[in-house]
C-alpha cells in the first residue's frame, strides 16, 4: 500500500492529471495555545479531505455538527498547489479562507487554519 501511495503522490507532483482522493483523520488539534483532548477530537470527528481530478483540486474540512449529529464538510476550491522539492511536501493553499494543507510523502498531513489553529494526523488514499 505504501508503494502505491508514494507512486500516486509522485504522479500528482509530476503534473500528470490523475484522479486522487485522500481522507485525512485529525489526530491532534491545537488552537490559541490550547490543545484538544483525545475525547474532544473523537467527539468532533475532525477530518480533512483532498480531491484532485481533471475538474480541479478541492480541500474539505469536516466535523460533526452538534445540531444534526451528522458529519458536515465545508468544501473549498484550492487556489494554488505547490510541491516543495526540499522537503517533498505537497501544499494546497486556499487564499479566500486563509488556510493551507500540507501532505507529506508518508501520508501525514498538517492543516494550518491561518488564525492560530493547527490540526494534523494521517491520511489514507481513497481513490484510485
Amino acid at each position: 500500500m505504501l508503494r502505491v501511495s508514494i507512486f500516486l503522490f509522485a504522479l500528482c507532483v509530476s503534473g500528470l492529471t490523475v484522479a486522487a482522493e485522500y481522507d485525512c483523520k485529525v489526530g491532534k488539534k491545537v488552537e490559541h495555545e490550547a490543545s484538544y483532548s483525545a475525547q474532544q477530537i473523537e467527539k468532533g470527528q475532525f477530518s480533512v479531505k483532498i480531491e484532485e481530478s481533471g475538474g480541479g483540486v478541492f480541500v474539505s474540512r469536516c466535523s460533526i455538527s452538534p445540531s444534526t449529529n451528522k458529519i458536515t464538510c465545508d468544501r473549498y476550491q484550492v487556489d494554488k498547489v505547490l510541491f516543495d522539492e526540499n522537503v517533498k511536501i505537497k501544499k494546497y493553499y486556499v487564499f479566500r479562507s486563509q488556510f493551507d494543507v500540507q501532505l507529506f510523502p508518508n501520508l501525514s498531513f498538517v492543516e494550518n487554519n491561518g488564525r492560530g489553529g493547527i490540526a494534523y494526523g494521517k491520511c489514507r488514499v481513497v481513490v484510485p
